[in-house]
């Protein structure tokens, strides 16, 4: 504490003594004065009882500014009243909880830090990947060129979409979507993995669909979803696209999750048995996925079957539904 708060400080709490001190020797005064007292009655008076209040103050300051260094410097006081016990129960009970807000913010930060690490590395191993495959050979094939591409653009998504869901505040911008135009926006971005691959994306009734919710981050979920499927798909398989009862699923036809993992899907970093099979997996996909649904009010389940593949589920409330009776087309 600075000194002129409190000599500040000193002088409110000392003010009521003193006004006190004031009355007294008015008093006396008008005593004195009543009853024809000798005037030498109110010096001694005054000449005795000014120098004790004079060392009761300076005791008293002491005595704060000693409690006052010893807070500061975070020693243990003992409270000498009921009052200051409450004030040194306030003060314990905030520091605990600034101590707590700094821990929080600390870890925070040094997940957020991690998450940086882990897809700069992943973003290095594409971009190694492809100066690679430059050394060893005057011409790259394009799809070469265009896979690793893709990954280092999917890494770098994921970053700048972590980041944004570590602010505390977001910017929402609910509109109706037509899932159907969403979904056939982002099967275009992938339409060079699919072809690659060999896969075929089958998309079951979404004709007529429209959900109530914010684009940007409606699209990241979907585009998440749906690279996991591409991932894990064996070459030329089948990736279903289709809505049910409320329920936009995405069905493809890998190896699945064991049941030993699948509780942990959804945690932070967490990669599993499939996602230490390849270089690939960070384990962020579905963490983020759940973090988005779970601000902007709507469900995301997966469940899986080993050797059959696996289903992943975003369900919606039906208030932010709008959809057709005619909604039953299919298309390959």
């Amino acid at each position: 504490m600075k000194n002129n708060q409190f000599w500040r400080s000193q002088f409110k709490a000392a003010l009521p003594l003193l006004i006190g001190y004031l009355l007294f020797i008015t008093l006396i005064w008008l005593l004195t004065t009543l009853y024809y007292l000798s005037v030498a009655f109110l010096i001694d008076v005054i000449r005795f009882s000014l120098p004790l209040l004079i060392v009761w103050e300076a005791l008293d300051c002491y005595q704060s500014a000693k409690r006052i260094n010893a807070l500061q410097h975070e020693k243990v006081i003992t409270a000498t009243n009921p009052v200051e016990a409450q004030l040194l129960n306030v003060v314990h009970s905030q520091k605990r909880s600034h101590q707590k807000a700094i821990r929080h913010l600390h870890n925070q930060q040094q997940m957020q830090l991690d998450h940086v690490e882990l897809y700069s590395h992943e973003i290095k191993n594409s971009l190694t990947s492809l100066q690679a495959a430059a050394e060893t050979s005057d011409a790259v094939p394009s799809q070469v060129v265009i896979h690793a591409v893709h990954q280092a653009n999917d890494q770098l998504n994921m970053l700048l979409n972590d980041e944004r869901l570590a602010m505390t505040n977001h910017d929402f911008n609910f509109e109706w979507i037509s899932i159907s135009a969403l979904i056939s926006d982002i099967l275009k971005q992938n339409a060079p993995i699919f072809i690659h691959r060999q896969l075929a994306p089958q998309l079951i009734n979404l004709n007529n669909v429209k959900i109530l919710t914010d684009r940007k981050w409606l699209r990241f979920c979907i585009y998440q979803l749906l690279a996991n499927a591409i991932k894990y798909s064996p070459q030329g398989a089948t990736i279903t696209i289709k809505w049910r009862r409320n329920c936009l699923l995405i069905i493809d036809h890998g190896e699945g999750i064991s049941s030993s993992d699948l509780p942990r899907i959804y945690e932070n970093g967490f990669s599993g048995h499939n996602g230490h099979q390849t270089t690939k997996s960070t384990g962020m996909g579905l963490y983020l996925v759940k973090k988005v649904t779970t601000q902007l009010n709507f469900n995301l389940t997966v469940s899986s079957q080993i050797g059959k593949g696996t289903t992943a589920s975003l369900q919606f409330p039906t208030t932010n539904v709008r959809l057709t009776p005619s909604n039953d087309e299919v298309t390959n």
